[in-house]
């Protein structure tokens, strides 16, 4: 990753996860040479924000053309890399399954937003995860003839799927332990040449997104004492307290 300033690719969110960790894995992968711009200010974002063209991030910035919405760069990038699909019913499949993923990330999101969502974890995994994890692995078996990628070769896709799984990892690993090609397609991606550099570094974010309880952080990670969670919408936040209060399923009956 580039300092900022000293590559025309910039890619600007906030410093967390959320809807750009697909874009970041994708271009660690594909050994792209970016600035990773984090807005952590407030008038910085507010000075932002009418600049943009639907006034949210992130936004991707290749020799002054700027794009916008993370699934249509995830896509546009897709497009630069070596083929991942047999045909356009194939090409069509993998749009299925990333709009499936993007759902199935959204609802999760959701879920966090709820009062109290801490109490109903193993509801929420008997009653929705299981049953997802269930339809996104046959259909990984459906599409892929090796099982490896949702692709013929490793894709966009697959970063999206492993965002997904990740946070779930993160906090229902339990469930994800069911399910093992799912599971193989997390780590896979994670082992990946410049993926697993950057999920090693201090640059990926502890905290994947906002939640109704505040700041939703990896409680896999191990937080450094002098990096506070800075955001346009509160002052920088000591992240401890909030990992110490994350929950996590580790048990689930039937």
């Amino acid at each position: 990753m580039a300092s900022e300033g000293t590559t025309a690719v910039r890619l600007t969110y906030f410093d967390m996860r959320g809807r750009a960790e697909a874009i970041r894995l994708l271009l660690h992968a594909t050994q792209t040479d970016f600035d990773d711009r984090r807005v952590v200010d407030k008038d910085d974002w507010e000075g932002l924000k009418p600049t943009l063209p639907f006034e949210r991030l992130p936004v991707y910035e290749d020799s002054g053309r700027l794009l916008c919405e993370c699934h249509a760069i995830l896509r546009y990038l897709g497009r630069g890399g070596p083929p991942v699909a047999r045909d356009d019913l194939h090409r069509a499949e993998l749009d299925a399954v990333a709009d499936a993923l993007a759902e199935l990330r959204e609802d999760l999101w959701r879920f966090n937003w709820r009062e109290n969502y801490y109490e109903h974890l193993e509801t929420y995994a008997r009653d929705v995860l299981l049953p997802r994890l269930r339809q996104l692995e046959a259909w990984l078996a459906r599409t892929s003839e090796s099982d490896e990628w949702f692709g013929v070769a490793f894709s966009h896709v697959d970063c999206l799927a492993y965002c997904y799984l990740d946070e779930i990892d993160a906090f229902f690993p339990v469930v994800l332990a069911r399910f093992p090609r799912l599971a193989e397609l997390h780590a896979r991606v994670a082992s990946l040449p410049g993926i697993s550099d950057y999920l090693a570094s201090a640059a990926r974010p502890p905290v994947f997104g906002m939640g109704i309880a505040g700041p939703k952080v990896d409680p896999r990670v191990t937080l450094a004492p002098d990096r506070p969670f800075a955001n346009p919408w509160t002052p920088p936040l000591d992240l401890a307290p909030f990992e110490r209060n994350q929950r996590r399923l580790t048990e689930i009956e039937g």
